[in-house]
């Protein structure tokens, strides 16, 4: 009883635990692709720019995707490590462009805005952070306007020593905004010189498309080439100059329309062109991204790098940041499947395009060892677990409902109903015999199961996160061996996020109840601290912990090995993140910023209830015991 209470009164003032996304977690193998960093979210539509923001003479990369942020990758000897998921805190911007405008050694970032549709933002970055400065105007203090389908791009076209601005049109012309100076507040004025820029007309009169364009010195003649990718072209456009640096000169009679010449870029459409010397080996390498255009969309596949070979554009890969994307929505698990002592992983798609029809399908990858770095390393078993046409944005759930000592499979879907798997097999054999639906359950649209004892009755309740947002209870009035699932709210708890809830039951605090997770649809993470007991939960939502941002309709799952504790999301992208929970110091158990009899108090409490949790384990040797009790102690006593 004293444990107890001192437990509840260390947990009334802990400080919140640090939550990490994970860039080094895991490794899938795939298709006999190994995934060196698989966990790093998809990309849908991705928009990048090559910038040396910490100035260590390598390029950083900086991707916007299409839900609006920025991600960060930090170049280390040519390995990216995403630094940020949500750069400087921009959000819902359209395009973005990183350059020191006006040469005080710190860069300022021009963006779409977010305050007039078609205007141009303008941000200074310096030791206190993202600032916004203004709106960018001309010298008749009128707003610019630029098509927000396009991709605009800077470039001192004219040699005098400032970035000129570049904006595609629908019918396929060039818009010219010359620099002309700087207003007071050191912001660049941009004046439209021309929307027909050296009379180049990319596509026909009967046709019009989006585009996105850089500039580029191709043939080594010291003057900017254009290079151009539209909504109608699979490959890209080059537009030679055949003017000079000072005098440019382009026109329809100098465009190529396949490049690179060998092995030419061909996709859904509408592509980015970027060239960098990624590699520092004294020329420019070639990278696209495809937006997707008339061809199409095309959502995995979608980061191509080229090389340069001696002027030979070598395609390398098309998936530079190697992550597991799968094209929407998933919904990962992690579950000993095997019983084996191990996680392996399924993960729930919202749909495969591979086969007629497009529905969504069970990948269950094994979890067959560690790395030399103690990281799991799972590998594709198959990529249709179940067999069966379930709709799509499906979501698995491994629960052994029937206590007979194997586990079962519940599958939720978009349609908003439940199937109901027997494993009719053993632990070790199992037999998944389908059962239909569980009866009296259809909430009209994305059914997200998560099983919990919520009545502490000794039988599964069901938690049902749906599209609306709200959570539906279902009490289980049958038996611990034979379910019977009513309806006892549609509004469990008063929760709702606004759409697209899923529910991770989880002790996330460390304080022996169950709290609740609940992901959304709009970029959040709920958390729904269990102020009650096994007996009595009481959910209140609460902002003790702080998690990065992940991405739309996002789902849940827990894990906890010897080497990490933490979950994994799935997101809107199609991809997955792992995110870690950490303390700030050893032995901080509670992270309260200090190693005392408090943490002894947990830990003992831990180790005598067999957990293994691995921000616990104090001499990191995968084994809570009484070792690490003792390690403990003398951490104390050293201090």
């Amino acid at each position: 009883m004293i444990i107890v209470l001192i437990r509840l009164l260390v947990f009334s003032i802990v400080f919140p635990y640090q939550f990490t996304i994970e860039h080094d977690f895991g490794k899938i193998i795939s298709n006999s692709i190994e995934y060196e960093n698989p966990f790093l979210g998809g990309f849908n539509k991705p928009k990048i720019q090559w910038t040396d923001w910490n100035n260590d003479g390598f390029v950083d990369l900086f991707l916007l995707d299409e839900d609006g942020h920025i991600r960060y990758f930090l170049n280390e000897n040519q390995n990216y490590i995403l630094q940020s998921t949500k750069f400087l805190d921009l959000s819902n911007i359209l395009w973005f462009f990183i350059y020191d405008f006006d040469n005080d050694s710190n860069y300022e970032i021009i963006t779409s805005s977010t305050l007039y549709p078609g205007g141009v933002s303008y941000y200074r970055y310096n030791i206190d952070g993202l600032i916004y400065i203004s709106e960018i105007i001309d010298n008749n203090n009128n707003y610019l306007d630029i098509d927000e389908s396009m991709v605009p791009t800077f470039a001192d076209i004219d040699g005098d020593g400032d970035l000129d601005l570049f904006s595609g049109n629908i019918i396929g012309t060039l818009n010219f905004f010359e620099n002309v100076g700087y207003n007071n507040n050191n912001v660049p004025i941009f004046n439209l010189e021309s929307n027909y820029w050296q009379e180049i007309y990319i596509v026909g009169q009967s046709r019009h498309g989006s585009s996105a364009i850089s500039f580029i010195d191709l043939d080594n003649d010291s003057d900017l080439d254009l290079s151009w990718g539209d909504y109608f072209q699979q490959s890209l456009y080059i537009v030679w100059n055949i003017g000079d640096q000072l005098n440019p000169h382009m026109d329809n009679d100098n465009i190529i329309s396949q490049f690179p010449y060998e092995n030419p870029v061909n996709t859904a459409g509408l592509n980015l062109p970027s060239f960098i010397d990624i590699d520092n080996d004294s020329d420019n390498d070639l990278f696209v991204t495809t937006l997707s255009g008339a061809y199409g969309y095309q959502l995995t596949n979608n980061f191509m790098y080229y090389e340069n070979v001696d002027n030979n554009y070598l395609l390398q890969t098309n998936n530079f940041i190697e992550t597991i994307d799968l094209l929407s929505d998933v919904n990962p698990k992690f579950v000993d499947i095997d019983f084996d002592g191990d996680l392996d992983l399924f993960v729930g798609t919202n749909y495969d395009p591979s086969s007629f029809p497009w529905i969504g399908k069970i990948i269950f990858y094994e979890n067959i060892g560690i790395d030399l770095d103690n990281n799991p390393i799972w590998e594709m078993h198959t990529n249709d677990f179940i067999d069966l046409d379930l709709g799509n944005n499906l979501f698995p759930e491994f629960i052994d409902i029937d206590y007979d000592n194997d586990l079962d499979l519940f599958i939720g879907n978009y349609n908003g109903v439940i199937h109901y798997f027997e494993n009719i097999g053993t632990v070790y054999n199992q037999n998944f015999e389908y059962n239909g639906t569980i009866e009296n359950i259809d909430i009209q649209g994305y059914s997200a199961p998560e099983f919990i004892d919520i009545d502490n009755d000794d039988d599964y309740d069901l938690l049902l996160g749906s599209i609306d947002g709200n959570i539906y209870f279902y009490e289980n009035v049958g038996s611990k061996y034979d379910f019977d699932f009513d309806l006892q709210s549609t509004n469990y708890n008063n929760i709702n996020v606004n759409s697209r809830s899923t529910i991770l039951s989880v002790d996330i605090d460390f304080d022996n109840d169950e709290d609740l997770l609940i992901g959304s649809g709009n970029n959040n993470i709920f958390y729904y601290n269990n102020l009650g007991d096994g007996n009595n939960p009481q959910f209140e939502l609460t902002s003790d912990f702080t998690f990065p941002y992940l991405g739309n309709n996002i789902s849940l799952d827990y894990y906890e090995s010897c080497e990490q504790t933490g979950f994994i999301s799935g997101i809107s992208t199609g991809g997955m993140y792992f995110t870690s929970i950490k303390t700030d110091f050893q032995g901080d158990i509670n992270n309260d910023n200090s190693i005392n009899i408090f943490d002894i108090i947990i830990l003992v409490e831990s180790v005598l209830n067999g957990e293994n949790i691995s921000v616990f384990d104090i001499n990191f040797d995968c084994v809570l015991d009484i070792s690490d009790i003792i390690e403990l102690i003398n951490l104390i006593l050293s201090t």
